[in-house]
C-alpha cells in the first residue's frame, strides 16, 4: 500500500511540473497560488515533499485544470 501511495505521489509531482511548464508559469507564480515558496514547488515537482489535498485543489483552480489532470499516468 505504501508503494502505491509513493507511485501516486510521483505521478502528481510529474503532472504538476508538466502542467506548470505547459502554461509557461514560473515556480514562484505557482507558489503564490497556494502561499508557498518557489523552493517548495520545486520540492513538490521532484517528489521530495507531498502536496496536501487542499493545495492540490487550489492548484487545479488556479491552473484552470481539472483535478484529474494531476493523476494522469504516462508510464
Amino acid at each position: 500500500m505504501i508503494e502505491e501511495q509513493e507511485r501516486l505521489n510521483n505521478i502528481i509531482a510529474k503532472n504538476l511540473a508538466r502542467i506548470r511548464a505547459d502554461k509557461g508559469l514560473s515556480l514562484q507564480t505557482v507558489g503564490d497560488f497556494i502561499g508557498v515558496s518557489n523552493q517548495q514547488i520545486s520540492l513538490f515537482e521532484k517528489g521530495k515533499n507531498r502536496i496536501s489535498a487542499a493545495q492540490l485543489y487550489l492548484l487545479a483552480q488556479n491552473l484552470d485544470v481539472g483535478l484529474n489532470e494531476f493523476f494522469i499516468s504516462f508510464e
